[in-house]
């Protein structure tokens, strides 16, 4: 993905959300497309923090754990097209426990904890 293509993304997915929750920072990886100058640009622009983010961090976002769930029950039914794909990953999002959630987040104090213990090198999760 390029920026101007990340740009649309926010325009069209980030911008009313962040003010409707009152959000203060947003929190991206360090993908090439998320670094350019244009992308930068247009998040000074809309008043948008980005919090500090290592691109060689371990990775401590409980939502990629998710995002992996959701990768292996995809795989299970292995949709033919972009739209029995997008009705399979929104009815999967719907579904999904919020325990599981939960038990995410509350990891986190581990999840830093190891972090620390490995000396910022990758863990377990």
């Amino acid at each position: 993905m390029k920026g101007a293509n990340y740009i649309e993304v926010l325009r069209d997915h980030l911008l009313v959300p962040y003010a409707i929750h009152e959000c203060e920072v947003f929190m991206q990886d360090s993908a090439p497309a998320h670094r350019s100058k244009v992308v930068q640009k247009f998040l000074t622009d809309n008043n948008i923090p980005v919090l500090d983010w290592p691109g060689n961090s371990p990775d401590l976002n409980p939502i990629e754990n998710a995002w992996n769930e959701m990768k292996k029950a995809i795989a299970k039914k292995r949709p033919t097209n972009i739209n029995e794909l997008k009705q399979a990953l929104t009815k999967l999002w719907v579904e999904m426990d919020l325990s599981y959630f939960t038990k995410l987040a509350t990891s986190m104090t581990k999840r830093i904890g190891m972090v620390i213990q490995y000396k910022g090198n990758m863990t377990k999760y």
